[in-house]
């Protein structure tokens, strides 16, 4: 079958006309922007078709659609009240629905021709007449929800508004990289059927991606949607709160862009806790990565579980990466979020950031930073630099030991510090102060890359070296990928009562208020030289 056109815009004209009658309509705006942005992209202007609405009634509708609607590559209907009530635009998607797809179907990333296009918040007793097969679709949302009065607010047509030229940016982008795997396939892809099978277990629907949208239905095997083989990594990025909406598109964007496959793009069932996890569980399988986004709010629960569906998502990807040690999961918080700057104010959703930031383990890295070091961060994830090749056994390079310690104490733990050094130990030791930034991500780095820890027990109080040992902990959720080689705490001079009764099962306790004797550090030395092959 031959395509004659790029895009058919399917619409309603109520929605194309300017309310004050002064500019042009939202549409007409819409097709003269998708001409030049995708034209640029592309180097030459796409075909679009969107006349079929001039039609008269007494015209046959298959006329019209063998003009556009069964001969365009893509078909993007525009969404809004009046569309879902306009029986010619329902037979314009459901006759693109089941015409032919073009040959070679379409390059991993997307599985349906589709492109939703919502323009207006559609109101509840309408939303049952959006069609089946495009209703779990995200696409893209020209709307959105004020946080103050909670008003859906439809974005303004100018490249000027933010919110708008986004969205815009990113309809481009998915429209640019469908047509140039449609209209110039690779020739792998050429050798394809046009309707391979998803490669999913055949137990579960077929997952249809639609231009960072996943939808579970059997609308993969009708001929209007074309499917293809996946690409090389899937990247689980869960759903979260409104109020980091933008950050998790953002992050979505950036993947989808570097050519990694995203999930889940179709919205999680909410109505029984069962079906969320089973959906999210399905989704995890395929995965290398998770990413978590939490922010002040708690969200949505299932109607049968107290559970937010983002706490949801984070504990079984937790499960799910006890089972598969090679599963990583990305945490990401707002770096102000816990400080009175941002305080939560909702128990539940206090408790579970707290949870987090006080029970990452291996596996897991909790980042409290900018939004774009966490993109940062899942690339380096994704693509690890390759290892340089060591010179001998690199079971031979030098283990280091973190010592901390207040600066006052200094002095006394210079003894220790010296007989480290002559074991052919590199020695970090605490830099303590304001607790600045700097010193912080000094500290971060090094519970992330020091082989073991000493926690020297002197002038500090129970609580510092018991917040230190925390932080041991919570190194994984800084990067580390190992256990620790060893820890302890080496409770020395000043001698208190304190000292005395001080006793841990998160570290080794080693007690001595008189001078360093060698033999205090014998069993903590032992566990480092096991692991580089050493005599005992």
């Amino acid at each position: 079958m031959s395509f004659t056109h790029d895009i058919f815009i399917s619409y309603g004209h109520l929605d194309d006309q300017d309310p004050f009658g002064q500019a042009k309509g939202w549409v007409d705006l819409l097709h003269e922007r998708l001409l030049r942005l995708v034209g640029q992209a592309l180097g030459e202007e796409p075909k679009i078709w969107r006349d079929a609405h001039d039609l008269q009634g007494n015209d046959e509708l298959g006329g019209a659609l063998s003009e556009g609607v069964t001969q365009s590559r893509l078909l993007l209907p525009v969404i809004t009240p009046r569309y879902l009530q306009s029986d010619w635009c329902q037979r314009e998607i459901e006759a693109f629905q089941a015409s032919e797809a073009p040959p070679g179907g379409v390059a991993p990333n997307f599985r349906t021709r589709i492109f939703k296009v919502v323009k207006t918040p559609l109101p509840k007793h309408l939303k049952d007449r959006e069609p089946v097969f495009i209703r779990n679709l995200i696409g893209y949302q020209f709307y959105a929800q004020d946080e103050a009065s909670g008003q859906l607010t439809e974005f303004i047509p100018d490249p000027s508004d933010k919110p708008y030229y986004r969205m815009l940016t990113r309809l481009v982008a998915d429209i640019t990289k469908t047509l140039i795997e449609l209209k110039y396939p690779s020739p792998a892809e050429q050798t394809k059927p046009s309707l391979p099978e998803v490669d999913a277990p055949v137990t579960t629907a077929p997952i249809i991606v639609n231009s960072g949208t996943v939808s579970s239905s059997p609308a993969a095997k009708q001929p209007g949607v074309a499917v293809s083989s996946s690409p090389a990594k899937w990247v689980y990025v869960a759903e979260t709160t409104k109020d980091l909406a933008d950050e998790r598109q953002i992050v979505f964007d950036e993947l989808r862009q570097r050519g990694y496959g995203v999930l889940p793009e179709e919205k999680l069932p909410c109505e029984e806790v069962e079906q969320t996890e089973n959906a999210v569980r399905a989704a995890l399988a395929r995965c290398v990565l998770s990413i978590h986004l939490v922010g002040m709010k708690y969200g949505s629960t299932p109607e049968d579980d107290p559970r937010s569906v983002v706490r949801i998502q984070e504990q079984l990807a937790a499960a799910h990466a006890a089972a598969h040690p090679e599963f990583q999961r990305l945490l990401w918080m707002p770096q102000e979020l816990m400080t009175p700057a941002m305080e939560i104010n909702d128990e539940r959703q206090k408790s579970f950031v707290s949870e987090l930031q006080n029970q990452i383990t291996a596996g897991a890295e909790l980042l409290q930073t900018r939004i774009e070091d966490l993109k940062t961060r899942i690339v380096e994830k994704l693509s690890p630099p390759a290892k340089p090749i060591a010179n001998g056994d690199s079971d031979d390079k030098l283990k280091q030991v973190y010592l901390i310690c207040e600066n006052r104490d200094q002095g006394l733990v210079e003894p220790i510090a010296d007989y480290l050094f002559n074991q052919n130990l590199e020695v970090i030791t605490w830099l303590d102060g304001a607790g600045t930034e700097t010193l912080m991500e000094y500290h971060r780095k090094n519970l992330k890359e020091c082989d073991a820890a000493l926690v020297y027990f002197g002038t500090a109080d129970e609580p510092w070296v018991r917040k230190n040992l925390d932080d041991l902990k919570k190194a994984y959720g800084y990067g580390r990928e190992s256990d620790w080689l060893a820890n302890a705490v080496y409770v020395g001079t000043p001698l208190s009562d304190q000292k005395k009764v001080f006793r841990t099962h998160k570290a080794k306790v080693i007690r001595n208020f008189e001078a360093f004797k060698p033999d205090d550090l014998r069993e903590f030395l032992s566990a480092i030289n096991a692991a580089k092959g050493a005599p005992q």
